[in-house]
This record gives structure tokens, C-alpha cells and sequence, in this order.
């Protein structure tokens, strides 16, 4: 079984390869995070954060499954259509990363799963992409 820290890491690094602030949190959903608790020290936005979500084992196909919430926080910069347009921009950025047909590393493949747009109340903007981490037991 692959440990969840190694999974993390991966997923640090795919992400890292196009955002340059990339960290870890636990204990909230994408929601409660993006609705204004305080961002991790040392984390400012742009930026995404990975939060882990829940895991499965199937025992018909021998393997796990762990999803994560990948949450892109930006400040809200300009206005109209540019401001939206610049967010969604980045967001594209971060789908880009993870195909349909996943990404490997080592034995574990991550798959997209969901997209959605987090509500803010603070100036930034906030989504989360959802993939699942698909390893063996």
C-alpha cells in the first residue's frame, strides 16, 4: 500500500509544476475553507491547497482510492467580466493537469473526478477540482 504522505507529495509536485504556492491542509471542506477561514502561514493566494477527502478499497479490483480537494484561492483583481475571466483563466490551468485519462506517478494514477466554484466573501475567488488517487492495496 502506497502511504497517503507519498500520494500528497505527488500531488504537490504535478501541482507545483504550474502553481508556485502549493500546501497541505486538514480538517475542512473546500467550502468552510473558501467561506473565509484564515489561510495556512506562509500561503498566500494565488495559490491551491490540498486537502484530503475520503477513501475507498475495493476488493474486487484490489485497489484504493483516496480523494483530494485541490481548492485554487485568488484575489479578485479588476472588475467585470475581466475579474471573472482571470480566475477561471487559472482554474483552466489547473484542469489542464489532470486529464480524463489521468496522470501517472509511481503506481498511483490520479483521475479527475469534479469541478465547482467556491462562494467567497472577501475579495478572492475561489474552485475546487476533486481527483482520485487510484493505487494498489
Amino acid at each position: 500500500m502506497t502511504a497517503m504522505t507519498v500520494i500528497a507529495d505527488a500531488l504537490k509536485d504535478i501541482v507545483s509544476a504550474s502553481f508556485d504556492t502549493v500546501g497541505f491542509v486538514t480538517g475542512d471542506t473546500p467550502e468552510q475553507f473558501a467561506l473565509g477561514k484564515a489561510m495556512p502561514p506562509g500561503i498566500r493566494p494565488p495559490c491551491v491547497l490540498i486537502l484530503p477527502g475520503e477513501g475507498t478499497c475495493t476488493d474486487s479490483t484490489l485497489t484504493r482510492r483516496r480523494e483530494f480537494h485541490l481548492v485554487l484561492v485568488d484575489m479578485l483583481k479588476s472588475g467585470g467580466d475581466t475579474r471573472a475571466k482571470a480566475v477561471w483563466t487559472r482554474f483552466d490551468t489547473l484542469l489542464e493537469l489532470f486529464p480524463a485519462d489521468g496522470v501517472q506517478s509511481g503506481e498511483v494514477v490520479f483521475l479527475p473526478e469534479s469541478t465547482r466554484m467556491l462562494e467567497c466573501s472577501d475579495g478572492r475567488a475561489a474552485a475546487c477540482l476533486t481527483v482520485a488517487a487510484v493505487f494498489p492495496s
